[in-house]
């Protein structure tokens, strides 16, 4: 198996590997290559049309565990990961 290459994603603003996300648990992963970061605002807005009832989203940059999204009442709070 090959190893996927990133595509850059306008809305996310980043080099993405791939998305998923499981319906049963509302909950989307954004993978992304090694070194970038996504921009909140459209990793968000990207997840809510896939599902508006969307409760969190990870996001990996590369192996790397990055910033988690939580919907928290109506708002949504963004974390790091405790070794960063």
């Amino acid at each position: 198996m090959t190893t996927p290459k990133p595509v850059y994603h306008s809305e996310l603003q980043c080099s993405v590997l791939g998305i998923s996300y499981d319906f049963s648990t509302r909950q989307g992963v954004l993978s992304m290559a090694e070194t970038n970061a996504c921009d909140m605002r459209g990793c968000i807005a990207l997840f809510t049309r896939i599902d508006p009832a969307v409760k969190s989203i990870q996001t990996f940059a590369g192996e790397i565990e990055d910033t988690s999204y939580r919907l928290v009442g109506k708002e949504w709070k963004a974390n790091l990961p405790a070794n960063r």
